[in-house]
């Protein structure tokens, strides 16, 4: 939003950096204007930063009437800083995954070729997806913030539509389906050890959980973002990923073993790790897999590695467009 105003990206000797990298400057799309920034980066000195957010030449008044969160953000931090004459230190925002599960105009979930499950039209039965979590092909790699509230809306009023007629066209195998989903749902609780009440006020309550395992499943979750944030974000080359999907495999084994050695007592952290686990692992695998760069999943081979470092500044190009940094914290 600050960029769509005016801002300007500058490196730490007060260089305008953003047009190195894309005709289009701070309004080029959310993956080039991340990438650039990652890039900037990188040339820090001795630990310091080089990417700031610059706005101080609007005026203060407007700027904090124009984005009071904003304003309240970086003057409650521990060293506050005013927008409005200081720079805004920034860092690339990592989208790790856009979409994934491709659907058609009826936000019905679809399969290539068909398969176990689908219709003869190609699509899942009784499975329908709209807004994050959609891959319709509207907008593309990018497709996030406001184009993605925009899907949501339109797509989840489809996709309701279009469910609430199958149910009425099949009512009988809807109420089928939705007893079993509730009978394998009841099944896995009994499993985990949450039927119980004083399992779910630890699982619910989280301060109540073991210590022990809270302690290391806050260890292992944040090494688990370190994972993912060094070899699945901004920049990703195979060898990365790879790496990572070793380490997350051996990260989500032991959150299952966690969970299932406290039968659920570890608390609300376990639960985030187990989740963040398989989520990470799902995300990095479907990387590994693709060689093609599209929006936020950018890869580089290790054979244009070399080149890649030492052109930093080449062009990034991309169809789609939206907003790519967040402000850096502490």
């Amino acid at each position: 939003a600050l960029r769509g105003e005016g801002a300007v990206l500058r490196d730490a000797d007060g260089r305008a950096f953003a047009r190195d990298y894309h005709p289009r400057g701070e309004l080029a799309p959310r993956d080039v204007v991340a990438r650039a920034v990652f890039c900037e980066g990188q040339k820090a000195e001795g630990g310091g930063h080089n990417a700031f957010l610059d706005v101080t030449h609007r005026d203060p008044a407007w700027l904090k009437g124009r984005f009071p969160s904003v304003h309240e953000h970086l003057t409650s931090r521990a060293a506050p800083l005013d927008f409005s004459k200081e720079w805004i230190p920034v860092v690339p925002a990592a989208h790790y995954t856009c979409g994934g599960v491709t659907t058609d105009l009826d936000g019905r979930a679809t399969t290539v070729g068909g398969g176990t499950g689908t219709n003869d039209g190609g699509w899942v039965r009784n499975l329908y997806a709209a807004g994050e979590a959609a891959r319709t092909g509207l907008h593309g790699g990018n497709r996030l913030a406001s184009t993605s509230l925009l899907e949501g809306l339109v797509f989840g009023s489809s996709a309701g539509e279009t469910a609430a007629g199958a149910v009425e066209d099949n009512a009988d195998e809807v109420a089928e389906a939705a007893a079993e989903a509730r009978s394998a749902i009841e099944r896995r609780l009994s499993r985990s050890g949450c039927g119980s009440s004083e399992t779910d006020s630890s699982v619910v309550g989280g301060v109540d959980g073991d210590e022990e395992a809270v302690r290391e499943a806050t260890v292992l979750l944040s090494h688990l973002k370190s994972i993912m944030w060094d070899n699945v974000g901004v920049v990703r080359t195979p060898s990365k990923l790879s790496a990572a999907v070793s380490d997350l495999a051996a990260i989500r084994e032991e959150a299952d073993r966690l969970w299932e050695d406290r039968r659920g007592s570890a608390g609300v952290e376990a639960v985030a790790l187990r989740d963040a686990a398989y989520a990470g692992l799902a995300v990095a695998e479907a990387a590994l897999a693709n060689r093609v760069s599209g929006g936020a999943h950018y890869i580089v081979l290790e054979e244009e590695e070399g080149e890649e470092k030492n052109d930093s500044r080449k062009e990034m190009e991309s169809d789609d467009e939206d907003e790519g940094l967040v402000v850096a914290r502490g």
